[in-house]
């Protein structure tokens, strides 16, 4: 699986790239469970203060450069695979 830092990088490069080929902004990124786990582990490393884990709510979203984009959780694609639509 790629690391968090990858993980989040794709989602952005992945977005940037359908809006430049597309010229819209993409609707949707479509992630594996695997890929959905980390995402939301991430959040709750940032909002985190030493040990003390603020909140870990479920990520309906992710924002980047050219748009939010609703997240999709698809059970088919492999723990790597980021897609933007």
């Amino acid at each position: 699986m790629k690391t968090s830092f990858d993980l989040v990088e794709a989602i952005h490069e992945e977005a940037s790239r359908f809006y430049a080929e597309q010229g819209t902004v993409p609707e949707a990124v479509a992630l594996s469970p695997a890929s959905y786990r980390r995402l939301i582990e991430l959040r709750c490393q940032e909002q985190s203060i030493g040990n003390l884990i603020i909140g870990c709510a479920p990520i309906l979203q992710f924002t980047t450069a050219v748009g939010t984009l609703r997240i999709v959780i698809d059970e088919l694609l492999g723990d790597t695979a980021v897609e933007i639509g």
